[in-house]
């Protein structure tokens, strides 16, 4: 529209300078006459107002971009944070609570309407759209009526506090919730005034704060019962759902997500619910709260969530900076916008295509455009889509034939989306290319593995009536065509008529009339034959070569014209004149040879559209032929598609075709080639077809097809076309009926496939209604729940016959054995029935700190010899008083007969402990030293001497006296060992000489009493030096998870010397461990601070920000302390190099952290810089001319040295930083540009927030804009003083290339390799060598005999497509020319 006022005013202006100038008299000759005048100033306006026209047709034709889906409309800033936003539907405006007290409403298209300036302050609004009102909130707590101008009507205080409100269309009431309460306000007094009508607090506490409120629709479960309508109100992770009528709480659903839930809304039709919360997750429940589905995507908390206005559809925003939606059938994302910000609303109305979003200071308006809605729903991705011959509309029924990923076929009527009926094939076959004739209603298909079948389409599912295997054709068939010639529409109207009837082909009769309709079956193979097969019986009439080399790609028809058109792999496009009455139906008209495969080809009367795709190339075009003129005609290069053409379509009585690419983009095209309009899709359109005369067109998106209506995407010159033409009814067609018989036939899988699709148009339940029908476990239920209905039925007419008293006794049967035995059997089943025992598994829940072991290995003992009882070496000898010793026994036990009491640690119950023998053999300090975290001894008297052995435990022995061993370990000689060792083994066989003598004579109770009375009597003071209690403790536990990692390390054992389970609290985890040891880091020595930064990055790798900030500030204080640490000394220097890492890693875009790097880069020496400048590479420094290190450089003192102090060398980086990031962004705020874009542009973030990294990126490309200007003055000046000079090459004789030679034999060559650049071997004779051409891939040199020092910057990247390719050279020995004679 401003076009076309922009070219009247300039009309207007041409008339107004012309009227100008005839008014005005003439210099020579005599005065013009009135006529003369008039006819001239009428003659000028007649030229502006047909320039004028012109103008808005040439603009009209102009190519538009169209895009479906969600468009921004308008963005509005404000000074202040926005308190509230809402819709108001009735008037299409958003009302916009700028703060408590201010008002602002717009229309949806982003103008402003009004502002208001409210009295008192309001918490927030509601719209009650019955009674076209505002109802708001204080924080007193008070509910106002307001009016249209936000005047106050009425105010009503409340009992409780209100945080969130909510209008209840369905009953006109006002519902509030707050601290453990939800409320119902009713309107009355004209609806002038509120007052409450129901509070709900049984069942809730003063810990239940309410934040969101939904509402379901208000209905009736049966007749005469009360209306019910459920209130969701949202606590924290629970949800608790009250019925408003009622005033109950039905349930309160808890913990329901992981974080706090910050959106809920509600889908009726499918019964279910949705929640958002800040654990990122959307999850949809059913009415029982179990979960149905969860949508994950978003990387940061969910902050809003909407329903979408259209569909099943959900929109969410998140902190991550996206807007979402997300599809309920598809579950599955299915658009994504990048905001920017952090969206803290979203605000939606069902029906309503606008809606809005705001954040902080922004508020975004949106709308909806409908470029193509639903049309059919397939179930399984769309694999082909063909509608038959549009023409005959007026005669038949317009159909498309579509075939899914799950081996089906389906017929679809275009004008309603409904399934006319489908075909089923066999496990493992899918559809690779498909054709519908509709006059014969029969379908063929062509299957992947070759066979070509026809079915009948007036049965549903279709019955096969034909099949032609691939085995039975010489080369398999890769694709086909149907070529039907109807020379009389009535006559073949009356036989499609008669099929129709019969329910099949075969029932047409025959008539009169000679029958002059023609069908052929024209196939293409892979050896690029191609077949023309007999309509009835599928036989093979003939056989022609189309193409040479490689498969044939595509087959059109064209009737009308009697052409048929073939592309192959041979690059080349052939068009065939059909005689469909003669024996060799094809007779070769022409052919187009092109540089590229041709792999879509369509029909536009006399004219034939190519798309030529080479992905090796990038060529992706589309070329247009006509037949008639015999020209080609072609577009420019900046319209092709930019990715895989996917499919073409055309639309003869239009004039237009469109095409579809994997660019997820549809084009429209005239007659010449040129394009009208580009549709920009949410998805790739696999296949695409026009529907009708009018340029309706289907799409094949994913699993659905879509409908896209002309007056979407056509010009106005086209829909004058459209509207000024005769229209036609549409001949009804309807669904063929499903047959029961086959239905029952067929197994679950199939019946599954069968109910799959079904039109868009019904609601979402429907397809569930069908396909439940469909399933005979479904239908038995129903017929079950049918009788129990009609026993209940006929139970309330029993009882209400006995209530008004019509109903009378009958007599009872008489009672014989069997009817007692059958009353007694079912009376004791009431009582003693048995119901079925489930017993369920317990399964154990995973613990990931356990070891994966298997759990019965756990409760076995270690290895334990059977021969002993205690200890893992032979028992000696009971002691005995060592007065009571003979001097043979002595003698026996390798001891002196005067020998002492000898110094060995034998406990009296007759074992060496392990721990004490292994000090015996390997002493490694002494006796008496004993390190608290070590064993210890404990002595105990001898008659409490008892222990036994455990698997895994530690001895814990102290001493009950100091024990001072008689001498060093070191005097233990080898001898002595020896000696021992000789003891202990004959103590072990007399020991079990004894056992044996026992056994066989056992010794008398008085004997035992009388030794043991004996030994009772010894002097207990003998031995008690060396004797020894062992007792045992439970094993220490292990460190904690996020310690146990570390204990190995050097710092680790520095900070904690004697680390133990108790050392850490309990429930340590990472963050807890990271502020222990931060603690840590100011007193550390240098070396373990090294390992304390880099365990902070390893602890912190999800980055929490108030331990990540924590960490932050604890290094950068330990960089610039009192005494900060020195670069010379290597193990400070090592600490400088891991800090400025984990700062890297921790908090890459902090200020602190460019300062410190600027800092230490000023002070440093040669290797610790480079070190410094991957690290500025790794946070973003974009400086390949090392501008910022030379002004680093030139921070030194008037004597040349550079400033010695720490802080004073941060503390100029940090107000340098500051004053670059002030001026970048005040230059972003200003947007205009003033930097050379010579080398590449830096990425900006869109955010508020600097990353202080771009200032200095900022900062370079300003020098280098300065730098660049410098350069070209001086060479400008170095111009103006010298003339350069150029000479002249001379000329080099040398013969005159041969070019093109040999290039008419192309056609019978192979196919070139696409990647390869040697060329084809010939078919013709063999020649020798390596062929008759060579390609050389030279590099390209740019000559320049004057250097400037700008050519070392570099330039702009070349496209792909201008980039220049390599030279041919033909050899004239390998080369010959076709014999034309």
């Amino acid at each position: 529209m401003e076009s076309v006022e922009m070219l009247k005013q300039e009309g207007l202006d041409n008339l107004g300078q012309s009227a100008q100038h005839l008014t005005m008299p003439k210099t020579t000759g005599d005065q013009e006459s009135i006529e003369e005048k008039a006819r001239r100033m009428w003659a000028t306006l007649r030229e502006v107002v047909h320039n004028s026209i012109e103008k808005i047709k040439r603009s009209d034709w102009k190519p538009l971009e169209l895009e479906h889906g969600i468009q921004h409309v308008q963005r509005v800033m404000f000074k202040k944070a926005i308190h509230q936003v809402m819709c108001k539907a009735a008037t299409n405006e958003v009302i916009c609570m700028v703060s408590k007290t201010e008002v602002c409403v717009y229309h949806c298209d982003g103008r402003k309407k009004q502002d208001f300036r409210l009295r008192e302050p309001l918490e927030g609004l509601v719209c009650a759209r019955q009674i076209n009102r505002y109802v708001a909130w204080t924080d007193y707590p008070q509910l106002k009526v307001l009016n249209l101008d936000f005047q106050t009507i009425s105010s009503q205080r409340s009992r409780q506090d209100i945080t969130c409100c909510l209008y209840n269309e369905d009953l006109n009431e006002i519902v509030t919730a707050g601290t453990g309460y939800v409320s119902s306000w009713h309107f009355y007094f004209g609806c002038r005034d509120l007052m409450c009508d129901v509070t709900v607090s049984e069942g809730l506490t003063p810990s239940d704060v309410f934040t969101e409120l939904a509402l379901e629709r208000s209905r009736v479960l049966a007749a005469g019962l009360p209306r019910t309508q459920r209130c969701y109100a949202v606590c924290g992770t629970g949800i608790a759902v009250i019925d408003l009528p009622t005033a109950t709480l039905l349930t309160y659903e808890k913990n329901l997500h992981d974080r706090k839930i910050t959106g809920i809304t509600l889908f009726e039709a499918l019964r279910c619910v949705v929640t958002s919360s800040r654990d990122g997750n959307i999850k949809i429940w059913d009415e029982s709260w179990n979960l149905q589905m969860v949508f994950v995507g978003h990387r940061g908390p969910i902050t809003a969530l909407a329903s979408y206005p259209h569909g099943p559809y959900l929109l969410s925003a998140s902190e991550d900076g996206t807007m979402r939606a997300w599809s309920l059938e598809l579950a599955d994302q299915v658009d994504e916008i990048r905001m920017g910000v952090t969206v803290s609303r979203l605000g939606t109305e069902l029906g309503h295509d606008s809606f809005f979003s705001y954040a902080n200071q922004q508020l975004d308006l949106w709308t909806i455009v409908h470029l193509y809605k639903r049309h059919t729903t397939i179930g399984y991705p769309v694999t082909a889509l063909k509608v038959g011959n549009i023409g005959w509309a007026s005669h038949f029924p317009v159909r498309a034939a579509c075939s899914g990923a799950d081996g089906t076929a389906r017929l679809v009527s275009p004008d309603t989306g409904n399934v006319i009926a489908s075909l089923l094939l066999e496990h493992g076959r899918q559809v690779a290319d498909l054709e519908y004739c509709l006059p014969r209603e029969a379908l063929l298909v062509l299957t992947d593995q070759g066979d070509l079948l026809k079915a009948n389409s007036l049965t549903n599912p279709m019955r096969v009536l034909m099949e032609v295997p691939g085995s039975s054709q010489v080369s398999r068939m890769c694709c086909f065509c149907v070529y039907a010639l109807m020379a009389n529409l009535e006559m073949t109207h009356t036989r499609w008529q008669q099929a129709v009837a019969g329910g099949s082909e075969e029932k047409i009769r025959s008539v009169a009339e000679k029958d002059s309709d023609r069908l052929l079956l024209i196939t293409g193979h892979l050896n690029g034959f191609l077949s023309v097969l007999d309509w009835s019986s599928g036989k093979t009439q003939s056989q022609v070569q189309a193409h040479e080399s490689g498969k044939v790609l595509a087959v059109v028809a064209e009737p009308e014209n009697q052409y048929l058109i073939s592309s192959g792999e041979d690059n080349a496009v052939k068009v065939w004149r059909v005689f469909p009455f003669a024996q060799e139906s094809l007779s070769l008209l022409m052919s187009f040879y092109g540089a590229h495969p041709p792999t879509h080809l369509c029909v536009l009367k006399n004219m034939f559209v190519v798309a030529l795709q080479n992905p090796a190339c990038a060529v992706h075009t589309i070329v247009m032929y006509d037949l008639r003129k015999k020209i080609r005609k072609d577009h420019h290069p900046a319209n092709d598609h930019k990715h895989e053409i996917t499919d073409l379509s055309a639309s003869p009585e239009l004039k237009i075709f469109a095409s579809a690419s994997r660019d997820r983009t549809v084009k429209f095209w005239d007659r010449k080639n040129q394009l009208l309009r580009i549709v920009h899709l949410k998805a790739v359109a696999d296949n695409i077809a026009f529907c009708n005369d009018e340029g309706d067109l289907l799409l094949g998106i994913e699993r659905d097809l879509y409908h896209m209506g002309s007056i979407e995407y056509l010009t106005q010159p086209y829909l004058l076309r459209i509207a000024c033409r005769d229209h036609l009814d549409p001949v009804s067609d309807g669904p063929v009926p499903i047959s029961r018989t086959v239905l029952n036939s067929l197994s679950v899988e199939d019946r599954q496939r069968l109910s799959r699709s079904y039109s868009s148009k019904y609601s979402l339940e429907h397809s569930l209604i069908v396909s439940e029908e469909l399933d005979e476990d479904t239908l038995k239920k129903q017929e079950q729940l049918k009788e129990a209905y009609a026993l209940l039925a006929a139970r309330e007419q029993e009882i209400l016959l006995i209530q008004r008293g019509e109903l009378k006794s009958k007599r009872k049967p008489p009672r014989t054995k069997e009817i007692q035995e059958e009353g007694f059997r079912r009376y004791m089943q009431l009582f003693y029935v048995e119901t079925p025992r489930i017993k369920i598994p317990e399964h154990k829940i995973f613990n990931p700190d356990e070891m994966l072991i298997d759990p019965t290995y756990r409760t076995e003992y270690p290895y334990k010899c059977a021969d002993i009882s205690k200890g893992f070496f032979p028992p000696l000898a009971l002691p005995e008083p060592w007065d009571e010793v003979s001097d043979e026994e002595k003698m026996a036990r390798g001891l002196p007969s005067g020998a002492e009491v000898p110094f060995i640690p034998v406990s009296l119950d007759g074992y060496i402990p392990n721990s004490i023998f292994l000090r015996l053999l390997w002493p490694l300090e002494p006796w008496g030293i004993h390190d608290e975290s070590e064993t210890q001894l404990k002595v105990e008297p001898v008659s409490e001497v008892k222990a036994e052995s455990k698997p895994e435990t530690k001895l814990k022995m102290r001493p009950s006296t100091e024990l001072e061993p008689s001498g060093t370990s070191s005097e233990l000689s080898s001898s002595f060992l020896e000696k021992l060792e000789r003891v202990m083994e004959k103590e072990r066989l007399k020991a079990k000489e004894l056992s044996e003598g026992e056994s066989q004579e056992p010794k008398s109770s008085g004997e035992k009493e009388q030794k043991s009375s004996k030994r009772g009597s010894a002097p207990t003071a003998l031995l008690r030096r060396t004797s020894v209690r062992v007792t045992e403790v439970d094993p220490s536990p292990p460190l904690p998870k996020p310690a146990e990692q570390f204990k190995k390390s050097v710092w680790f054992n520095d900070l904690f010397p004697t680390a133990d389970a108790g050392t850490f609290p309990a429930g340590l985890d990472d963050e807890t461990l990271a502020e222990m040891i931060i603690r840590h880091l100011p007193t550390a020595r240098y070396g373990t601070k090294e390992g304390i930064a880099k365990a902070l990055v390893t602890l912190l790798t999800s980055r929490p920000p108030d331990t990540t900030k924590l960490a932050h500030e604890a290094l950068i204080a330990a960089l610039n302390g009192s005494n900060p640490p020195r670069q010379e000394i290597q193990e400070e220097r090592d600490f400088i190099l891991t800090a400025l890492w984990a700062l890297k890693e921790l908090m890459p875009d902090a200020l602190e952290l460019l300062v410190e790097l600027m800092a230490q880069f000023l002070q440093c020496d040669i290797i610790l810089r480079n070190t410094i400048k991957l690290l500025l590479d790794d946070i973003g420094l974009q400086d390949p001319h090392d501008l910022f290190e030379k002004e680093l450089n030139s921070w030194a003192t008037s004597d040349g040295t550079q400033v010695p102090n720490k802080e004073k060398l941060w503390n100029l980086s940090r107000d340098w930083l500051r004053k670059w990031i002030r001026i970048f962004k005040m230059n972003s705020l200003s947007n205009k540009p003033t930097a050379m874009k010579v080398t590449r542009p830096v990425k900006r973030t869109a955010s508020p927030m600097v990353r202080p990294i771009e200032a200095v990126n900022y900062f370079c490309e300003l020098e280098l804009d300065k730098m660049l200007k410098v350069l070209m003055m001086a060479e400008k000046a170095e111009e103006a003083r010298q003339k350069d000079t150029v000479l002249v090459l001379p000329k080099i004789q040398s013969q005159h290339a041969i070019l093109r030679l040999g290039e008419t034999r192309n056609a019978m060559t192979e196919k070139q390799s696409e990647k390869s650049h040697l060329p084809p071997i010939l078919s013709g004779p063999p020649p020798l060598g390596i062929g008759r051409a060579i390609k050389l891939v030279l590099p390209k040199v740019n000559l320049s005999p004057f250097p400037s020092a700008i050519d070392r910057y570099p330039l702009q990247p070349v496209f792909i497509m201008l980039r220049q390719s390599g030279q041919k050279y033909f050899i004239l020995e390998h080369s010959y020319v076709a014999d034309c004679t």
